[in-house]
């Protein structure tokens, strides 16, 4: 079954009849991201608009919104024309969303025409005859002063938002003042919706969001670290250190027992900005593994193989683009899980010099190549992070940049190696 979420981030090439066909089968209604247009009308500009001043969307112009046996009734490739016009012409500054033609069998040319708008991409506000249209639940409406105001001071944080990058990561200490051995991190920031600014975290919504942790590939890559590790015993995520209204902090253990430390920490971390009532715009949602093998007792364990690092890499990502950890976070920013970004990057940090912690793993070191304890390394945007084999390309260059910024030479014919090992996962 196809949903909005999937139609509005899948790569142009895979936006297909059949998912088109699926959407409208399952009786989609209209909603606050997903709108039906038979033909063009001077109305689509203002959905536009009002789509990308709120959570984005799809508007699929060739499909009737009457409940017929065949809503797809399709528009003549002219049509594309008259929609860049219109948004052209029209929105203040002009802005014209992507276009993706999905042509229908026949000889007539016709064809659905898919309209994603993405408001990480729009000038917002985008206004037609100086006012900003917002979208409400299926249908679009005039944004008040409150909400203009916001659309229009939120312009920096979004560029920070959706830009670049977490603020920068640290090697965490224990009680006793021990560094962590290694640090790996992902995250992003989420839109939020005007009334979350009114309402703390739910503890509903939080624990749905730990439940989905606990289910996710992070989850069972530790665990099954853990195994490998020797016999023991894990703690999933909850709640644990500090927790407020607007921040919440949750903690994975696992390792052997009897360990002064767990050689093993996951932490997922939710932050709403600024105080509360005040305007926001996003949720800063961060998840990072921490390792501390020698603190534990267990120095032998303290190498890290390739292999072990891309899982890990693998899980931290996945898990954030999975659907149940989607659908979790969306509610708890109060949006629809068709908006939700993917993870902006990547930080790896290390206590020790990058070449001992990946020491045994074949790499070569560059003479007086200098020191080096680690990354902060950014996700390409073209690549969809829900898609195995894209994921994987991702983590490649991650890795390779990792080990070359380390001086370190090899990591190409060891990760060819590893997947040859291991069959390439199959293309959404």
């Amino acid at each position: 079954m196809t949903s909005t979420n999937s139609l509005f981030a899948c790569r142009p090439a895979d936006v297909t009849l059949e998912r088109v066909r699926e959407l409208v089968a399952v009786g989609q209604p209209e909603s606050l991201t997903l709108e039906y247009k038979e033909k063009y009308t001077p109305r689509i500009p203002t959905s536009v608009a009002a789509m990308a001043n709120s959570y984005g969307g799809l508007i699929l112009v060739g499909v009737t919104e009457r409940n017929v046996d065949d809503r797809i009734t399709g528009v003549p490739e002219g049509t594309i024309v008259d929609i860049v016009n219109g948004c052209h012409q029209t929105l203040e500054p002009p802005w014209v969303p992507e276009i993706i033609p999905v042509p229908l069998p026949g000889p007539d040319g016709l064809m659905v025409l898919v309209v994603r708008v993405d408001p990480a991409k729009a000038p917002r506000p985008l206004l037609i005859q100086g006012a900003a249209p917002v979208r409400l639940h299926g249908r679009n409406a005039v944004a008040d002063r409150p909400r203009l105001t916001q659309l229009i001071t939120e312009a920096a944080p979004r560029t920070a938002a959706f830009g670049l990058r977490l603020p920068p990561a640290e090697l965490p200490r224990d009680d006793q003042g021990e560094t962590a051995d290694f640090l790996v991190r992902t995250g992003m920031y989420v839109p939020v919706d005007a009334s979350a600014t009114w309402r703390p975290l739910s503890e509903r919504g939080v624990k749905a969001f730990a439940d989905a942790l606990n289910n996710s590939p992070l989850h069972h890559a530790l665990f099954h670290w853990c195994t490998s590790i020797g016999d023991g015993g894990m703690s999933p995520f909850h709640r644990s250190g500090f927790n407020r209204a607007r921040k919440v902090r949750l903690l994975w253990q696992g390792g052997p027992g009897g360990t002064p430390v767990s050689p093993l920490e996951a932490v997922a971390r939710i932050d709403l900005p600024d105080a509360y009532g005040a305007p926001v715009s996003h949720l800063q949602v961060s998840l990072e593994v921490v390792a501390r093998f020698r603190h534990a007792g267990l120095a032998s364990k303290s190498a890290l193989s390739i292999s072990r690092l891309h899982e890990l890499v693998d899980a931290l990502v996945a898990s954030l683009v999975d659907d149940e950890v989607t659908k979790a976070l969306a509610a708890l920013a109060g949006v629809d899980p068709l908006v939700m970004p993917q993870p902006l990057g990547l930080d790896f940090l290390s206590s020790t010099d990058t070449p001992d912690l990946l020491a045994g793993n074949g790499l070569t070191l560059v003479p007086d190549a200098g020191t080096s304890h680690g990354a902060n390394l950014l996700a390409d945007p073209g690549i969809d992070q829900r898609d195995p084999a894209e994921r994987r390309s991702l983590i490649d260059s991650w890795l390779h940049q990792i080990s070359l910024d380390a001086g370190l030479l090899g990591m190409e014919q060891i990760l060819e190696r590893l997947h040859a090992a291991s069959p390439v996962p199959s293309p959404r």
